[in-house]
């Protein structure tokens, strides 16, 4: 575990915005920077803050959760405190232990509840800065161990999808095909799925966000899987465009082109070029096909303890991939009425290009069941 130097990174954030002490609500920056593995059920239900000044980090937690934060945590760098009273109440004594003037929040995480009851006993010789993505951006490049545990989750998934493809049959509903998905991804080792399993058929395959019903899976249609497993809090994530049968001539076309963008949105992906690069490529394909106006969503985004995360890989980006980073490349090509394709894979960001770690076969000749 790097918790040391993790600190000792989100410690610089002190420096560079003239703060006395951080205080991180974000589940996966808790995880991150403490070991402490504990999701929270919903943003008014917090299984932990971290409270980070110069010389010290404190996770406080419920008594509930403190056995298993005391176990988890890194206690050489970080002290498990239980709340006393409210988890506001905690965190405002020991702000105002520490005499600090300045305190950094991760606004986006934080519920306005908590802020709101923060600055009132705190008043007005505290004042609360807003952290925005900060915290977020520090797990952009990810260490040896955690690209190996992002390895193993494409791995698994991998697996899982081959597994479960063999199970699909025409009539079967959605949600039957999702439960043999999540079956899938438990009989290969995950720890569980990395996001709620998407299986959209036919006209449903239009919505790149779907949640599996009763439609039946027929014969010829799209049919948009998407799918991850979980290892040590990584994700894997893979779509792929399959149909039960013979795709048809527009299918098979559709399904070319989205394959021909996804190739250059990957072909583009090295350290050092705009991260709007790779979703850029994608486009042009799109639009020698005639096809620009079905893309409704960017090319792909970043990959680790949360499915959505930094680098953005989005033509709006201004930043630059660099190496370290993990990204997704899925364009999908969105037909209301008819349906639509979408080729996810993951890739690790090199000096000299890329590495795919999806290794799930991808094609008109392997995507007709």
């Amino acid at each position: 575990m790097r918790t040391r130097e993790r600190l000792a990174s989100v410690r610089r954030l002190l420096d560079e915005g003239n703060l006395d002490l951080l205080v991180v609500s974000n589940p996966a920056n808790r995880r991150y920077l403490t070991g402490f593995t504990a999701d929270d059920h919903t943003p008014d239900e917090s299984s932990g803050y971290v409270v980070i000044t110069r010389e010290r980090a404190s996770l406080i937690v419920s008594p509930t959760n403190l056995p298993w934060a005391r176990a988890e945590a890194d206690l050489d760098n970080v002290a498990v405190e239980p709340i006393e009273g409210t988890l506001t109440a905690t965190i405002a004594s020991r702000i105002l232990s520490r005499q600090a003037k300045r305190v950094g929040i991760e606004d986006a995480t934080t519920p306005a509840s908590i802020w709101f009851d923060l600055q009132e006993a705190l008043g007005t010789d505290v004042t609360l800065v807003r952290l925005g993505d900060t915290i977020d951006n520090l797990r952009e490049i990810k260490a040896p161990e955690e690209l190996d545990f992002l390895r193993q989750a494409a791995r698994l998934t991998d697996e899982a999808f081959a597994l479960a493809m063999r199970r699909l049959e025409p009539g079967m509903t959605e949600r039957e095909a999702a439960d043999i998905v999540r079956e899938s991804l438990r009989a290969v080792g995950s720890d569980g799925e990395a996001f709620d399993t998407i299986v959209a058929a036919g006209p449903n395959a239009a919505k790149p966000h779907h949640r599996p019903g009763d439609r039946p899976l027929k014969p010829g249609e799209p049919i948009i899987i998407d799918m991850g497993a979980r290892v040590n809090g990584y994700n894997g994530d893979l779509t792929r465009t399959v149909c039960l049968g013979s795709a048809d001539e527009r299918l098979i076309e559709i399904y070319e082109a989205v394959l021909e963008a996804q190739l250059a949105g990957l072909a583009a992906i090295r350290a050092g070029v705009p991260s709007s690069a790779p979703d850029i490529a994608t486009r042009e394909v799109f639009a020698s096909h005639g096809l620009e106006a079905f893309v409704i969503h960017s090319a792909g985004h970043g990959l680790g303890l949360r499915v959505h995360e930094a680098p953005s890989v989005r033509r709006t980006s201004d930043a630059s991939l660099e190496s370290g980073n993990v990204i997704t490349m899925e364009p999908g090509v969105y037909i209301e009425g008819w349906g639509g394709v979408r080729i996810e894979d993951v890739a690790i960001v090199h000096d000299s290009g890329h590495e795919n770690i999806t290794s799930a076969p991808k094609g008109t000749d392997v995507m007709q069941l």
